[in-house]
């Protein structure tokens, strides 16, 4: 066999290989620098819940918070014994470490149903719906358990009317909705 001939396959072969080393190399490391969570805070998780001042849970409606520190947000829907789990980046994975303030937020349907008046039962005062007047924080850990428990004002009362909505006029012994059990 001529060695002349082999030679310059070897230098090629070797060209070829390192060639594919640093394609290889730079291909692991941008996926390195990009990652799955790139740009992404360390999480934990927190549960609790949301309560009225004598214990009873909010039933529905979602919390939002936003991390004093690094302005990250995370949510959770409350669930009907006024459990929550927050979420940020990818389901039930908490939120960052570090103080949050947050809100409560109810979408309540006030249809415009004659004879209709909705009732306040179970929901949260409008208060709690904005950052700037929520009152409402807690703090995440990034050791040990992070069980949060917020106690909210509820709704103020609906004023007895004698019209509904201030238009259709509410017939006499018309179960009255806006009292409470």
């Amino acid at each position: 066999m001529n060695k002349t001939l082999l030679k310059p396959c070897s230098v090629l072969a070797a060209s070829t290989l390192r060639t594919l080393r640093i394609g290889l190399l730079c291909g692991f490391s941008l996926l390195m620098n990009i990652g799955c969570n790139s740009g992404r805070l360390k999480t934990y998780p927190v549960r609790g819940e949301v309560v009225f001042a004598d214990g009873s849970p909010v039933k529905v409606g979602t919390i939002e918070t936003k991390s004093v520190q690094h302005s990250v947000q995370s949510r959770g829907s409350i669930a009907t014994d006024g459990t929550f789990e927050l979420t940020t980046y990818t389901n039930g994975d908490g939120a960052v470490a570090g103080d949050h303030r947050c809100v409560i937020v109810q979408f309540i349907p006030t249809e415009e149903i004659p004879n209709y008046r909705p009732s306040i039962m179970g929901v949260v005062h409008r208060k709690h719906s904005a950052y700037s007047t929520s009152e409402l924080g807690f703090t995440v850990s990034s050791k040990g358990e992070n069980k949060i428990r917020l106690v909210v004002q509820g709704a103020d009362p609906i004023l007895k009317s004698t019209t509904d909505h201030g238009h259709d006029p509410i017939p006499e012994g018309a179960q009255d909705s806006s009292k409470q059990p």
